[in-house]
C-alpha cells in the first residue's frame, strides 16, 4: 500500500515567567526539583472554599507578548472558563481556563527547514492562558503531591492540522522556544516541563480525504524523541489501517526509552469537561493603555533575524546556528555596528564561541570588553593585518584580555611588510640552520616544507602569508 499522508495539530503549553502565580501572590518559582514541597502555596492555589482568584498583571502581559510574537488578534475582551475534571493534582476539581473567548487568536508563526533552505507559515487557533496542576510524584508505591507548581501560569498555543513531518514540527518547536527565550516570555526547557508538547496525529490517503482519526501523544520532554513519537505513531496508525482494524480517538502516553506508546484514556470532547464561564473572574477586558504597550514593545523575532542573515548577509547555516543558538550571542553581534556582518560572525561563531563552549561560559564573560572587540574588528575589517596575525591576535586577547594594538605592538605586527629580498634572506637563513631536514626533504619527505614554513613565519612575527612563504622555500630548494 502507497505511503499514507501524515497530518499533525500541537498543543503546547510554556510556562510564564512571572514573580507571581496566575491568581494569587506566591512566588512563581521554577527549580521544583530542589524547592521544598509545598512551600509556594495559600487557599487560592490549593482551591480552598470561599478563596477568589485575581488575576496576576504580569502573567497577562506575557501572554499579551506571545499574542504578539505569534501576529495573533489580541481581543480585547476575553473571558475564562473553568475546565472541569477530577484528578488529584487538580485541587479545585476545576482548571481555570480560556476556551470561548481567548485573549490571543487567529496567529501564525513562520520558520525555516532544510538548513534554512525551505520556509513555512503554520497557523495558529489559539494561545491562551490557563493556569497548572500540581505536580503528582510517584514513590515507592505511594502517589504525593506537591502544590508548587498549582496555579502557575501557562500560555497554551495551539496550532491548525498543518504540520506533514516531524522535521517540520520540531523546526516549529524550536522556533517558537527561541521567540519566548529571546524575550523573557518563559525559559521553556522541555527537560524542566517548562514547555511541554501534545501532538495530534492522523493519517488518511490523499489531502482530499477528510482528516483520520486522531490520536493525541503526550509525556515527550526533547525535540528527538517528539520526532520519535511522531514517526513510530506514523507506522502504528498505518499498520492499523492496512491489516483492517479500527482505532477511536484516543490520548497515548510515550514511552521513548522502550520505543513504544500505550492507552491512557479515550480522548474527551469539550463537553466531557462540562465547560461553563468562570464565576469567580469577570470578564478580561483590555484598556487602550494596556493595548499600546504591548503594540508598542520590541520584540525579537528569530525568523526575522534568519531571513535578514540569509538574504541580506548571506550566512551559511553554521553562521546562522552559531548565533541563533544563543541570545546572548545574538544581542552582542547585533549591537556591534559599523562593521561588515561576515567579519563578525566570523570572529564571534569560530575562536569566541569556542571558548564561551570550551569553558562552559558566556560572551559577557569574556576577558576583554566589547569595546575591545569593536576596536579587533575594525582592525580586521581595514585588511592592514594578516590572517594569520588576526588569529594570534584574537588568541592572546581571550587567554589575556589585552587590547588588540598592544599586542600587535608587542609582536610587530605593525612593522612595515616585508620584500621579495628580505623574505628570501630569511628563508636561506632558516634552511641554513636546518641542513638535515634540508637533506630530508631531497630524499623526498616533502612534509618538510611545513617546518620551513613555520620557521619562517617564527622569524617574521607571522607578517608573511604562509602560502608566500612556501612558495619562496620551494624555490630555493628546487635550486
Amino acid at each position: 500500500m502507497n505511503n499514507r499522508l501524515l497530518t499533525i495539530g500541537l498543543e503546547i503549553h510554556c510556562k510564564l515567567k512571572s514573580e507571581n502565580k496566575m491568581f494569587c501572590q506566591c512566588k512563581n518559582q521554577q527549580n521544583f526539583d530542589i524547592l521544598i514541597p509545598n512551600t509556594n502555596v495559600c487557599p487560592v492555589c490549593t482551591g480552598q472554599p470561599g478563596a477568589l482568584p485575581t488575576l496576576s498583571n504580569e502573567a497577562l502581559r506575557k501572554a499579551l507578548l506571545v499574542g504578539k510574537a505569534l501576529n495573533c488578534t489580541i481581543n480585547k475582551t476575553s473571558r475564562f472558563d473553568r475546565k472541569s475534571y477530577f484528578y488529584p493534582d487538580l485541587p479545585m476539581g476545576y482548571q481555570i481556563t480560556q476556551l470561548y473567548k481567548p485573549t490571543n487568536t487567529k496567529g501564525s508563526v513562520s520558520f525555516f527547514l532544510n538548513n534554512y533552505t525551505e520556509e513555512k507559515t503554520v497557523e495558529i487557533l489559539d494561545a491562551h492562558l490557563e493556569c497548572d496542576t500540581a505536580k503528582m510524584i510517584h514513590d515507592g508505591g505511594q502517589a504525593l503531591l506537591d502544590f508548587n507548581r498549582a496555579g502557575t501560569p501557562l500560555i497554551e498555543i495551539v496550532t491548525w492540522p498543518d504540520f506533514r513531518s516531524a522535521d517540520e514540527v520540531t523546526e516549529y518547536l524550536k522556533e517558537l522556544q527561541r521567540i519566548v527565550r529571546y524575550n523573557e516570555i518563559s525559559d521553556a526547557d522541555l527537560e524542566k516541563w517548562q514547555m511541554r508538547v501534545d501532538v495530534n496525529i492522523s493519517i488518511r490517503k490523499s489531502e482530499s480525504d477528510p482528516l483520520g482519526t486522531r490520536v493525541e501523544l503526550k509525556n515527550m520532554n526533547s525535540f528527538s524523541a517528539i520526532k520519535r513519537a511522531i514517526e513510530h505513531e506514523y507506522h502504528r496508525q498505518k499498520d492499523l489501517y492496512e491489516s483492517g482494524e479500527n482505532f477511536t480517538q484516543q490520548t497515548r502516553g510515550r514511552d521513548d526509552a522502550n520505543t513504544s506508546s500505550y492507552l491512557m484514556r479515550s480522548k474527551e470532547d469539550a463537553l466531557d469537561y462540562r465547560y461553563f464561564p468562570e464565576p469567580d473572574l469577570p470578564p478580561l477586558v483590555l484598556d487602550d493603555n494596556t493595548l499600546n504597550k504591548i503594540n508598542n514593545t520590541s520584540l525579537e523575532i528569530p525568523y526575522e533575524f534568519i531571513k535578514k542573515a540569509k538574504d541580506e548577509y548571506g550566512f551559511h547555516k553554521e553562521y546562522i546556528n552559531g548565533l541563533i543558538g544563543d541570545k546572548e550571542t545574538l544581542d552582542y553581534f547585533i549591537s556591534i555596528e559599523n562593521i561588515d556582518p561576515k567579519i563578525k560572525a566570523k570572529w564571534i561563531c569560530g575562536p569566541i564561541a569556542a571558548w564561551c563552549k570550551e569553558n562552559f561560559t558566556s560572551i559577557h564573560e569574556l576577558k576583554f570588553s566589547k569595546e575591545q572587540s569593536i576596536k579587533f574588528l575594525q582592525i580586521a575589517q581595514e585588511g592592514k593585518i594578516l590572517e594569520n596575525q588576526l588569529k594570534i591576535i584574537m588568541d592572546e586577547m581571550i587567554n589575556t584580555g589585552k587590547d588588540s594594538e598592544d599586542i600587535i605592538k608587542e609582536k610587530w605586527f605593525d612593522a612595515p611588510w616585508l620584500d621579495a629580498n628580505e623574505l628570501e634572506s630569511i628563508a636561506k637563513a632558516v634552511l641554513e640552520e636546518n641542513p638535515t631536514i634540508v637533506e630530508q626533504y631531497k630524499w623526498g619527505k616533502t612534509t618538510t616544507l611545513w617546518f620551513f614554513v613555520g620557521q619562517v613565519m617564527k622569524k617574521t612575527w607571522g607578517k608573511v602569508n604562509p602560502k608566500t612563504a612556501w612558495d619562496m622555500i620551494e624555490k630555493l630548494l628546487s635550486k
